[in-house]
């Protein structure tokens, strides 16, 4: 089978080959399945370079989610073989992964390849974050990167949970697309000044919290944009800069910055929160309330392409691998 590995760190449309391997067999308590689609994150690549929260042995393979069909099923297990599956876990960048059970979650007919093999890393940490937080309905809700995949999610839950968002985007025509899809306040930060425009719009008092995916000046800039006793997670490093606060903005309006890690909150969440979570999704999936933007797919054997044109900046969609 293809396999989708690498053998040093770097950047990955450069480190990634495409491996011929015997197809692993699964043992009890295990499925293999037969990988249809799997996305490209951030995380993904920042795993490839290196500088991910795990440091993988070499060599590796790449990927972190996607979606497939269960192939064969070890002893003690449940799923049938035929079952349309997510499945969560490094090594998804290949033909076929076997993985223990309880890693792949069976996926309704309603819910597309394409929105099933992003299940888990998008739409469930941003679920997450926002039960972290913890907003009242009505409350204001600031995001930085809000074009992305994860951005475009989080408008729709917060929607759903009755808060109000306030969204940064870098290009103007970025602005129409998410109020589209419920936005309440886009800001364009190339053109608007965050800080005032945030103050404008909540009467002064600030976002009552904040999601950081960038870093760096946008991210300091967030922080000036809340109000006292409030919270802001940051989950992503999109700029690779450190966010600065002063101290004086912590002490005095009692600030809380912090960050958040799905592979973190996972382990230390109850099973009814992480069922709450998931159900939650999949339920968003089937009735299109979440709905992943799709904007390129490649096979397997043009990885270093696609990888490419994964990068952070600039896209308007994910970028699949498909079989």
């Amino acid at each position: 089978m293809r396999s989708v590995q690498f053998d040093r760190f770097g950047d990955p449309s450069e480190v990634l080959v495409v491996r011929d391997i015997p197809i692993p067999e699964p043992r009890p308590g295990q499925v293999r399945v037969r990988m249809v689609a799997r996305p490209i994150h951030p995380a993904d690549l920042m795993f490839i370079h290196g500088n991910y929260g795990v440091v993988p042995k070499l060599p590796s393979t790449a990927g972190f989610e996607g979606m497939g069909v269960v192939d064969a099923a070890g002893p003690e297990t449940q799923l049938a073989p035929g079952t349309r599956v997510c499945v969560i876990g490094v090594g998804t960048w290949q033909d076929y992964l076997v993985l223990p059970e309880h890693a792949a979650v069976a996926v309704s007919d309603k819910v597309s390849d394409e929105a099933a093999a992003q299940v888990f890393i998008n739409p469930v940490t941003a679920y997450a974050m926002l039960e972290e937080l913890n907003l009242k309905p009505g409350e204001w809700l600031l995001q930085t990167a809000a074009a992305s995949t994860l951005g475009k999610m989080m408008i729709a839950l917060a929607i759903k949970k009755g808060l109000r968002t306030i969204n940064t985007v870098r290009r103007s025509e970025q602005v129409s697309e998410l109020k589209s899809l419920g936005a309440d306040e886009v800001i364009d930060t190339e053109h608007e000044n965050l800080v005032d425009r945030v103050m404008e719009i909540t009467g002064g008092r600030g976002a009552a919290g904040a999601l950081d995916a960038v870093g760096g000046e946008l991210g300091s800039q967030a922080v000036d944009c809340l109000a006292k006793h409030s919270t802001m997670l940051v989950y992503g490093i999109l700029s690779m800069k450190p966010t600065e606060a002063m101290n004086s903005k912590l002490i005095f309006r009692s600030l809380t910055i912090k960050g958040f890690w799905l592979s973190e909150w996972f382990p230390r969440a109850s099973a009814e929160a992480k069922a709450a979570a998931v159900g939650t999704v999949m339920q968003m999936l089937e009735t299109g309330e979440l709905d992943p933007t799709v904007e390129a797919r490649y096979p397997l054997e043009q990885v270093r392409e696609a990888a490419h044109h994964a990068r952070p900046w600039g896209r308007h969609g994910k970028v699949l691998l498909v079989s």
